[in-house]
């Protein structure tokens, strides 16, 4: 077999851009932290990567609508507190109200409080959240709750439908609440055996007129109707309690979870850079010395080994 100049020159090529192609792709690989730089370089772990990627999608589009629920449930627990917070107060002074021995004008003081109280309610009643929603207006977010008509009788804008959310495996909890099922109506029984049916804020305001009229007998009433309210608000409290629990319970096992499949994704993808940095290192040296020796064989002649 006859070894001509040119093949020496080509061998010596064709290793050192060998060489290069490695060293080049080593770098490109440090440079992104990843083993693989195209689906191509390894069909099988690409395809895991892209199922794990989206997974990873998944589990991250699942926890921010649970996080969106979460500031939510807030703002309403917020709104609930403050509202039981009031209905306390104008307890205390439907009870202090209904003493037969207090003034009509102390009466009066006692109304004008009650309707400042009561205007605050309505302004709870119309909480937002974050994004600017309605909290308690059903799926209409941005319709006010409440309003008040030309007479100043407050009317619900709302509706009753009730969305839900999934949080965990055959699991939903509710996510939009409707103004009548929190601020809801108190029911009156009636001395012939029949009970009434009467809103919010229409017991409210018949409360705060036999106040102002000192109608001891319908002040007990209010009172009464004041403690339904509270118990009704008490269980909306704990309904939401109840929600933020479950909700939270549930990203933490997304958070969990998707904090695993990301080791996962990173076992397979995600680069050595100890065992990079050290097979760099070992390409430049080769490359170094193919060099050397191209330099050295093209430098040779016929004669130089004559003489040699």
């Amino acid at each position: 077999m006859k070894i001509s100049t040119s093949f020496l020159f080509d061998r010596a090529t064709e290793r050192m851009s060998t060489i290069q192609n490695k060293l080049a792709t080593t770098q490109a690989q440090l440079a992104v932290g990843k083993q693989f730089l195209s689906p191509s370089d390894a069909p099988d772990q690409a395809a895991a990567i892209q199922r794990l990627k989206g997974e990873v999608e998944r589990q991250d589009s699942h926890m921010r609508t649970l996080q969106v629920a979460i500031r939510r449930y807030t703002a309403e627990e917020t709104a609930l507190s403050s509202s039981n917070d009031i209905l306390i107060r104008m307890k205390e002074l439907g009870l202090q109200a209904a003493t037969d021995t207090l003034a009509p004008d102390d009466r009066k003081a006692i109304g004008m409080e009650m309707k400042a109280l009561r205007d605050q309610l309505l302004s709870l009643g119309n909480t937002r959240d974050d994004s600017g929603n309605y909290l308690f207006s059903g799926t209409r977010v941005n319709t006010p709750a409440f309003a008040e008509d030309a007479t100043g009788k407050v009317i619900y804008q709302g509706d009753q439908t009730q969305t839900r959310i999934p949080a965990g495996v055959e699991r939903t909890v509710q996510f939009t609440r409707a103004g009548t099922d929190v601020f809801s109506r108190v029911v009156r029984d009636n001395l012939n055996q029949t009970s009434t049916s009467v809103g919010f804020f229409d017991a409210l305001d018949q409360m705060i007129e036999s106040i102002d009229a000192s109608q001891t007998q319908r002040i007990q009433q209010g009172v009464a109707d004041i403690t339904q309210m509270h118990n009704n608000l008490t269980l909306a409290q704990a309904q939401n309690g109840s929600d933020q629990s479950v909700v939270q319970a549930q990203l933490d096992v997304l958070d969990e979870t998707t904090l695993r499949i990301k080791s996962t994704l990173s076992e397979i993808e995600d680069l050595d850079y100890a065992e990079a940095v050290t097979r760099m290192n070992k390409e430049m040296m080769s490359l170094e010395a193919a060099m050397g020796s191209f330099q050295k064989i093209s430098s040779m002649t016929l004669f130089d080994y004559i003489r040699g």
